[in-house]
């Protein structure tokens, strides 16, 4: 006898499915009834919650950037913090967040690159709003040698997104670039 779940647990539960089986099989070659199958519901039901395949992965993606995005937009809201405050506690964001991020296979598996670049994307629409606060915060405190918090904070966000996923340098690395390019923009 099927159980009956709350229709968002059943949906979330479809979306996570939907992730291990495009880590596992890749996206491309995913059908939604490899996706029903593995979360051993019917097709239709995938159907119900989702039009096709694609509204299916956008959804996950866009869910999973806000998630993996909380963390920083939690703290770029926090204007009181001192530029150092802020960096130390982003590292420790970073490195959990590392260890944490519940759709790493998918998105670290080789030929996904553009999958990251889209999680990049949503990323950063993510957390735009608040660093770009964070930013004319510190601008407008007289600490920061920017004229554009808008603009900077773009050129931020994707500059640090691209270190962020280079695997040429280890975390530490990574961190402590971030950190020393954005003390040059410190008065």
């Amino acid at each position: 006898m099927r159980v009956s779940k709350d229709p968002e647990i059943r949906k979330q539960e479809i979306i996570d499915v939907a992730m291990q089986v495009f880590a596992e099989k890749g996206y491309e070659t995913t059908t939604m009834k490899d996706i029903a199958k593995a979360a051993d519901v019917v097709p239709g039901l995938c159907y119900h919650y989702f039009k096709n395949k694609h509204e299916l992965y956008e959804t996950a993606v866009t869910q999973y950037a806000r998630e993996c995005s909380e963390p920083f937009v939690i703290l770029f809201n926090r204007t009181d913090l001192s530029l150092y405050e802020i960096t130390t506690k982003l590292e420790k964001v970073i490195k959990q967040g590392e260890e944490n991020y519940k759709y790493k296979q998918f998105f670290d598996k080789s030929g996904n690159e553009i999958f990251n670049k889209q999680l990049e994307f949503y990323m950063g629409k993510e957390m735009e709003k608040s660093m770009k606060k964070y930013i004319q915060h510190r601008i407008n405190k007289d600490e920061f040698d920017i004229d554009d918090a808008d603009l900077f904070t773009k050129f931020f966000i994707g500059g640090q997104m691209s270190v962020m996923n280079c695997n040429k340098k280890d975390i530490d690395e990574k961190i402590e670039f971030l950190r020393g390019m954005l003390n040059k923009f410190k008065k």
